[in-house]
C-alpha cells in the first residue's frame, strides 16, 4: 500500500543518474573511497551513514561534507526496522539525525532503512515523522560479491536516466574500490551525469545550521 511511496528511481529524460554510498562500519575503506572519486572526478554523490558510524568517525564524516557530497541518514544502530516498534524506530531516525547534524551541521530528512529493510508500517511510521525514504533499483551486491567483473555487471547494463545505484563503503569490503572505477568509467562512456540523491529530486541539498537559531528535534 505505502511501498510506492519508497524512491527508487526518479523518472528523467536526462541522462542523470546517483550513486549512493552506504557506511556503517569501519574507516580505512570510506577513507580511501572518498580519495579514490575525487581522483575520478565524481563531485556528485551521497552518502547514507548511520549515526552511529558518523559519531564514532567524525573526521571522515565531516570530510564528507567538506568534499561536497550529499550527507543522509541510514539510521543509528543498523538494526532492522521491522524487528522494532514505532516508539524504538522514532528514537532511531531522532538519534540518527542528530549525530549527523551535530558533526556536519547538515539537517537531513532524508533516510535509507538499514539493510534496505521495511514494509507498510514501517513507511507509514517514517512518513509520519516526515522523511524521505530512498531505496535503490540498481544493486551492485558489492557487499556481497567479491569478484569486480560481477560487481560491475550488476551496474552498467542495468543504468537508465534517473537511477539510483547502491554501493557501500564499509571494512573490509576492498571490492568495491576495485569495482568503482570501472562503474564510473562506463557510466560516463554511456553519457551519464552523476547528481545527488536531492538534484534528482530537483530539491536543494540539505541546509546547513544557523549559528543563531537554535535546532530542535522531534
Amino acid at each position: 500500500m505505502y511501498t510506492n511511496r519508497v524512491i527508487q528511481h526518479v523518472p528523467t529524460n536526462q541522462k542523470n543518474i546517483a550513486l549512493t554510498i552506504n557506511i556503517a562500519h569501519g574507516s580505512q575503506v570510506p577513507m580511501k573511497m572518498l580519495f579514490l572519486l575525487r581522483r575520478l572526478g565524481v563531485t556528485k554523490a551521497t552518502f547514507f551513514v548511520t549515526g552511529k558510524w558518523a559519531e564514532l568517525n567524525p573526521r571522515i564524516t565531516k570530510k564528507i561534507q567538506r568534499m561536497g557530497y550529499e550527507i543522509a541518514s541510514h539510521g543509528y544502530r543498523h538494526d532492522n526496522y521491522t524487528s522494532h516498534s514505532n516508539a524504538w524506530i522514532k528514537q532511531d531516525v531522532h538519534s540518527a539525525r542528530k549525530a549527523i547534524y551535530h558533526i556536519t551541521g547538515v539537517r537531513t530528512n532524508m533516510i535509507r532503512t538499514p539493510s534496505g529493510d521495511f514494509d507498510d508500517r514501517v513507511i507509514k511510521q517514517l512518513l509520519r515523522m516526515n522523511q524521505t525514504i530512498v531505496h535503490w533499483d540498481i544493486d551492485s551486491l558489492d557487499w556481497k560479491l567479491t569478484r569486480t567483473a560481477d560487481i560491475v555487471r550488476r551496474v552498467i547494463p542495468h543504468a537508465h536516466p534517473g537511477g539510483i545505484v547502491l554501493l557501500h563503503a564499509c571494512d573490509p569490503w576492498i571490492q568495491s574500490l576495485k569495482a568503482v572505477p570501472l562503474i564510473v568509467n562506463g557510466l560516463r562512456k554511456q553519457g551519464y551525469h552523476f547528481v545527488t540523491i536531492s538534484e534528482l529530486l530537483g530539491k536543494r541539498n540539505p541546509l546547513r545550521k544557523s549559528s543563531n537559531r537554535r535546532q530542535r528535534f522531534v
